[in-house]
């Protein structure tokens, strides 16, 4: 094993498996960005952005497990603690749980928009916006939802061996309120976005004589329609992971400890220590739970994105990526 947990063990394994084949992903709708009129979409603006989110999540998985189980910059953790450290790392959690939920609602919705209202008021909106805002807007209401939490934040490490967080129960319930809230609303739009989306599709499946626009038109729309899938797996993952915190935060509170470990909480019996430890364990499944949900959306834009693929499959067989450009618009037009 390379750490004392073996949860640790399979999220440094899915890092070197999926972040490089991330990188690829990503690097190739930036680069077809300029050349191709269908990589200039919202919808692959708002994959960039879900992707950088995803990417900040691991990166401070990383910065958090090299202390913990390598030993690799104890003592510079343990000195920035005094400039917030602690603090920083016991909102990531929450604060990048309510990035990507943003993320995956903001997606939804431009899929919505595409597909079911084309000449909608929400479409024209989304078209007349620039790239650059939706992505401040993915960020910056994301950070603004739990700053409350960030403001009442007062945390310390454990030791400057484990670096479990110690917090105080104020923090972690005004947190907990704000990824529940947070994610009911997201969840409660994206169903019935989800709901109206299907309906869509299935109306337009049951025409059965129709022009050739109209075809053309319906074809355009499964077409949109495939994109989904890939949304609706990344829904599927923030469930659970929603379902984790959700559990996390009730056996927290029973115990009447900080979001992580409180030790200097008085041990009054032999089953309130083995609470406690049981607190800890769980905690050890946070970044594979979280983690999960960055992983699996290199896997599913790879299955299910045949513009992606094609992309992916040429930079890994060396031909140009203006090569790609070209076949991609040979693709269309066929």
């Amino acid at each position: 094993m390379l750490t004392t947990n073996w949860q640790a063990d399979v999220v440094i394994y899915e890092i070197f498996l999926f972040m490089p084949v991330y990188s690829i992903v990503l690097w190739a709708i930036w680069f077809m960005r300029p050349r191709k009129a269908a990589f200039k979409t919202h919808y692959y603006t708002l994959v960039l952005s879900q992707g950088a989110a995803d990417f900040l999540t691991v990166t401070i998985f990383i910065t958090q497990m090299l202390p913990r189980y390598f030993n690799i910059g104890n003592s510079l953790v343990w000195w920035l603690d005094q400039y917030g450290a602690s603090s920083f790392y016991v909102n990531s959690g929450p604060q990048m749980f309510i990035l990507r939920s943003i993320g995956l609602f903001l997606i939804t919705m431009q899929r919505y928009a595409t597909i079911c209202r084309p000449h909608g008021r929400l479409s024209h909106i989304l078209s007349v916006t620039p790239s650059y805002t939706l992505i401040l807007v993915h960020w910056l209401l994301s950070l603004s939802l739990h700053m409350p939490a960030v403001l009442i934040c007062h945390a310390k490490f454990e030791n400057a061996q484990s670096f479990f967080v110690i917090t105080s129960e104020d923090h972690k319930r005004t947190s907990a309120t704000i990824v529940i809230c947070t994610f009911v609303l997201c969840g409660v739009s994206t169903l019935f976005m989800y709901s109206c989306i299907i309906r869509m599709l299935c109306s337009v499946k049951r025409t059965s004589v129709m022009t050739a626009t109209a075809w053309q038109s319906r074809q355009n729309r499964y077409q949109e329609a495939r994109l989904c899938i890939h949304v609706f797996f990344l829904a599927l993952m923030s469930a659970a992971t929603f379902s984790y915190y959700v559990f996390q935060a009730i056996y927290s509170n029973e115990l009447g400890v900080g979001d992580v470990l409180l030790s200097d909480f008085s041990e009054k019996s032999k089953n309130s220590n083995l609470q406690q430890e049981g607190l800890r364990a769980l905690r050890l499944w946070y970044p594979l739970v979280s983690g999960n949900l960055s992983f699996i959306n290199p896997l599913m834009l790879l299955l299910l994105n045949r513009d992606i693929q094609k992309c992916f499959v040429n930079f890994c067989s060396g031909k140009s990526m203006d090569h790609t450009s070209s076949i991609l618009a040979m693709t269309r037009t066929l």
